[in-house]
């Protein structure tokens, strides 16, 4: 895409010494609106910090975690089986979805389903890993197999950063409407990418703070299948918003202002 040419030139400003002759190459004042090609440029580097950035936030979280490792660093298998049974839940579901109908995409019914099964899984975790390291306090353990669940979804938050910018940078029929999205919308690249991140840390914080309060009480996986649905409706509510809706709306940081008040109810608890 390009910007059209003018059939013919502005005229020149006036200089301070009255001559009506500028500098040609002088563009000051003409703002134009981006092009495809600007998009281009501009998506393909933020996507690449992007994709540095969440992994960045999987070694902070492992850094701030070692101060409450336990006896073995073996339970964040257990976070890393936990992790991949919810991907599996996940795909499950789309692939359920895109055989039946599209419209239970969006449908809460199914998001509530799919929450209170992450939120089993997650109770089968912490009490598989209490009945393997018995001798463990169980607040190590917690933060570990949290640590483990959270790192699978780092893995693919990076790995779909990394393809989305692999297939911006080629041309094609989907970086083509892609990128023709952006520019009709309105939509911030830096904005977008600032939002991703954020889920991601959301995401991080949430899977650390439910798998600590689960472990401690059994019965708190109640509160975080609430908090899961919650998390669930808010991304729905974005669903049926435009792209340019979706980043300026308060919905886009529902997820990670969850995670953090899991997160921190957890830590409180771990402190009682």
């Amino acid at each position: 895409m390009s910007t059209p040419i003018p059939d013919s030139p502005a005229p020149a400003p006036e200089t301070s010494g009255g001559c009506g002759c500028g500098d040609p190459h002088d563009h000051a004042g003409h703002d134009h609106p981006p092009t495809g090609a600007d998009v281009v440029r501009a998506l393909v580097p933020a996507l690449s910090i992007v994709s540095l950035a969440i992994p960045a936030l999987g070694v902070i979280m492992i850094l701030s975690i070692l101060a409450y490792a336990p006896s073995t660093p073996w339970p964040i298998l257990i976070g890393l089986s936990l992790g991949a049974l919810q991907l599996l839940s996940l795909v499950a579901t789309s692939l359920y979805v895109a055989r039946t109908r599209v419209q239970l995409a969006v449908n809460p019914g199914l998001l509530a389903v799919r929450s209170v099964v992450d939120e089993l899984l997650r109770l089968a975790a912490v009490w598989s890993a209490t009945l393997l390291w018995p001798a463990d306090v169980r607040g190590p353990l917690a933060v570990w197999v949290g640590a483990g669940t959270a790192l699978v979804w780092v893995v693919l938050a990076t790995a779909q950063s990394l393809r989305t910018r692999s297939r911006i940078a080629k041309p094609s029929q989907w970086s083509t409407e892609a990128v023709a999205t952006l520019l009709n919308e309105g939509v911030g690249v830096r904005r977008s990418m600032v939002l991703r991140v954020l889920d991601v840390a959301g995401t991080i914080t949430f899977q650390l703070g439910a798998t600590i309060l689960v472990m401690l009480s059994p019965a708190m996986v109640v509160a975080t299948v609430v908090l899961s649905i919650a998390t669930g409706l808010s991304t729905l509510v974005l669903q049926r918003r435009s792209p340019s809706q979706r980043a300026r709306s308060p919905w886009a940081l529902a997820p990670v202002g969850i995670g953090l008040l899991v997160l921190v109810l957890a830590v409180l608890a771990l402190g009682a």
